[in-house]
């Protein structure tokens, strides 16, 4: 009966993990192939939500019957891969930034028009854009003196308002208005090759540790890094009704669930993987 987009907004820093070490990082974050962008598989989404939302009937339809019982049929609720949208840095004035690029935008916009949604306004590339471009919304906080610098880089503002593009996803993600404001203001676009930079060197990387429990020194070989998604990540998931086992209307169905925050991805323990879910601009906390 209608298809959705879902926004995931993390709370907390993210690891969904490939198990396979990468240089000195024992565990690094999942990464598309092609881009090489942090991304959330859609398997973890669907096993999340589904352990989240209340049991039933419609419930069974949305997700599938338990794994014993698989060969009945499938789920009517095609969850996709959650991609990268806006991507957390430190900057010298705002103190961080949502980067995103025109790459991650135009694919936003596909994902829209693929679930009949309307799209975020286009953002059209200025003649001068270069890797140390960055283009913001009108009442930006990030700038300092004409010059915007995140994490070490120097980048140089353009003639390109990105305030109609920044309103359009703020408007999805927050429902407050101040959380809508705060976002505007922080808001850049930069170009892919520094996006693909940042999202490759701006990653949180932390050692963890096991002790001995006698000698309460680390166990010998139980010292690892870890990588994780920054806090505030935003990331964009298309969700397809496929209507295969009844024409319920499934999307009204999951946005009367109270699944946010979920837990995505590994250390639940130690907090990490707590995710705003919102869904066509509503966060799913039950009661739509």
């Amino acid at each position: 009966m209608g298809n959705a987009i879902l926004f995931f907004h993390a709370l907390t820093p993210v690891h969904t993990g490939t198990g396979q070490a990468v240089d000195v990082i024992d565990l690094p974050v999942a990464r598309e192939k092609v881009t090489g962008w942090p991304y959330i598989p859609g398997s973890s989404i669907k096993g999340v939500l589904r352990d989240a939302a209340a049991k039933g009937d419609q419930h069974k339809r949305a997700f599938g019957p338990e794994t014993e019982n698989a060969a009945e049929s499938a789920g009517n609720l095609l969850f996709c891969d959650a991609r990268l949208l806006c991507f957390p840095v430190r900057s010298f004035s705002g103190v961080f930034a949502w980067v995103s690029c025109p790459s991650a935008i135009t694919r936003l916009g596909r994902d829209c028009a693929a679930v009949g949604l309307e799209g975020p306004p286009a953002f059209k590339v200025p003649q001068n854009w270069s890797f140390e471009s960055a283009a913001l919304a009108a009442d930006t906080a990030l700038k300092q003196a004409d010059r915007v610098i995140l994490e070490e880089y120097d980048l140089t503002p353009v003639q390109a308002d990105v305030s109609g593009l920044a309103e359009f996803i703020a408007k999805k993600v927050f429902s407050d208005q101040g959380g809508q404001e705060h976002f505007k203001k922080r808001f850049v676009v930069v170009h892919d090759d520094m996006f693909s930079t940042l999202t490759d060197t701006a990653t949180e990387v932390v050692a963890r540790i096991a002790l001995d429990d006698k000698k309460k020194v680390v166990s010998k070989g139980a010292l690892w890094y870890e990588e994780a998604v920054p806090a505030e990540a935003i990331f964009v998931s298309p969700l397809i009704n496929a209507e295969r086992n009844g024409e319920d209307d499934l999307i009204d169905y999951l946005k009367k669930q109270k699944l946010s925050p979920v837990q995505i991805g590994g250390n639940a323990s130690v907090g990490r993987g707590l995710m705003r879910v919102v869904l066509n601009g509503c966060e799913l906390t039950g009661g739509q």
